[in-house]
């Protein structure tokens, strides 16, 4: 079993499993995205949100750039409906412009229907 087929791959056990943990880092963040919006909390409860918002974030950016190595059509990929969605979901953490851009991490929700 190679990493190309675990990533780009879901017909296999691997590729399924590796799916299931990124949909399931997808719901992971999108709640730890709502309960940030829960005023009047410790600063502990928003540092652990931190935590979590930075691990999933890496976790997705890697996972994107072993999709981009990976594929053999590149541009097709990052050009492409599910591509740009993975894009725009992790780059709001990268960009530092003073703009409230987390919102866009609610795309992620839409690789939840990644055929």
């Amino acid at each position: 079993m190679n990493l190309k087929s675990i990533i780009l791959d879901d017909d296999t056990r691997a590729g399924r499993l590796f799916d299931l943990f990124i949909q399931s880092l997808i719901i992971v963040s999108l709640i730890s995205f709502s309960l940030e919006t829960v005023k009047g909390k410790s600063e502990s409860y928003y540092h652990i949100l931190d935590i979590i918002e930075t691990i999933t974030v890496i976790i997705f950016t890697i996972e994107y750039l072993l999709r981009v190595i990976l594929i053999d059509k590149k541009l097709k990929f990052i050009f492409s409906f599910f591509g740009l969605v993975d894009l725009f979901a992790i780059l709001p953490f990268y960009l530092s412009t003073g703009l409230d851009l987390r919102s866009l991490r609610a795309l992620r929700l839409l690789r939840l229907f990644k055929p």
